[in-house]
């Protein structure tokens, strides 16, 4: 098999995502009874490909295969829950979001069949044509200095800046974590029930990327906390309801004063503990051992679901990591080292 046969899935599945045909409503009961009301099974070329209906000719319905699935909507944890309920249980590999929802099983040919018949399924292809190149690996361990990252700050009024007490620096890391290692610090104060504190940097042709190609993006960084598990504070936890949060986009991401003379993001990283298209939520701050206020490293990754993002004309990218909080208080972390690896499908 070819390189472009290869890539023949994923350029379908991207341009029926480009093509606007999102629907971000949950799997409700009628998608529940699309799937139980299945009777007579009809392949549609339209959403599995020709490769996957050759494997499925002459194979029991308990036969295995491996399989990507593409949706054309989000699916949250619970949903993929109640979609084993009615197809039977699989075994995740991969899940795929923002340029592409979706995931990776070894899927028996009757779970196919009854995918294929889901209105909120957009392609069922096989595994293999995720055809991975050339990897990509930019680290940073600020040990001289930023290595190019800045930060911002958003979901705040402009009026009352000042009493966020909003603060970047490139700084020496705690005491207790290593006094001769810097970071990037960053520091806010939560006066509005929601504040986003985030570093972001370019990647490029300088970093070997591609025009118009497409990446697997993982993130493996290191957060110094000092929040202390199940501590409770204003509005909530210091450590629970402070969301880590990373992701890629093609636009480089700003705060925005709208209209309102509010500070936004301009791109959608979600509310809090809500993701959004352009970032996942990785975890919280709260700290796995200590319950006082020392710093402790955390780190956090995606590796188990990768970042699916094309580059733009130009090969550029564009990495965030952030904090969103709802804890009504002062939050001061430290970024200590970044993973951020591509790899070219």
């Amino acid at each position: 098999m070819n390189t472009r046969n290869k890539k023949i899935a994923l350029t379908l599945a991207a341009t029926i995502i480009a093509g606007g045909a999102l629907s971000f409503t949950n799997f409700n009961s009628s998608d529940a009874a699309e799937l139980n009301s299945t009777k007579e099974i009809h392949i549609l070329p339209m959403k599995i490909s020709e490769q996957l209906n050759n494997k499925l000719k002459n194979v029991k319905l308990s036969y295995q295969i491996p399989s990507i699935v593409i949706f054309n909507k989000h699916f949250s944890d619970k949903e993929y829950k109640d979609l084993e309920k009615k197809i039977g249980k699989f075994h995740i590999k991969n899940t795929y979001s923002n340029v592409l929802e979706g995931f990776s099983a070894n899927l028996t040919k009757r779970q196919i069949e009854l995918l294929n018949n889901a209105s909120f399924v957009s392609l069922i292809d096989l595994d293999s044509k995720i055809s991975l190149g050339k990897e990509i690996t930019i680290t940073s361990d600020f040990v001289k200095n930023s290595d190019q990252w800045s930060a911002g700050f958003a979901d705040y009024p402009k009026k009352d800046r000042s009493i966020y007490k909003l603060n970047y620096s490139f700084n020496s890391l705690p005491k207790e974590i290593n006094m001769n290692q810097r970071g990037l610090y960053l520091s806010g104060v939560n006066r509005s029930d929601d504040l986003f504190m985030f570093v972001k940097k370019k990647i490029d042709k300088t970093s070997k990327l591609k025009p118009n190609q497409t990446y697997l993006v993982t993130f493996d960084f290191d957060i110094a906390t000092n929040a202390a598990k199940d501590s409770m504070g204003a509005g909530g936890s210091p450590g629970e309801s402070v969301y880590v949060k990373a992701g890629v986009t093609k636009q480089e991401p700003k705060s925005i004063l709208n209209k309102d003379y509010f500070y936004q993001m301009n791109i959608d990283k979600g509310q809090q503990s809500q993701e959004g298209k352009d970032a996942f939520v990785l975890g919280n701050l709260s700290k796995s051992t200590s319950t006082d206020q020392t710093y402790e490293v955390k780190t956090f990754n995606n590796k188990n679901r990768p970042f699916l993002v094309k580059t733009d004309a130009k090969g550029e990218l564009w990495i965030i990591l952030g904090t969103d909080s709802a804890f009504e208080s002062e939050t001061s972390i430290y970024i200590t080292r970044t993973k951020i690896t591509l790899k070219e499908i």
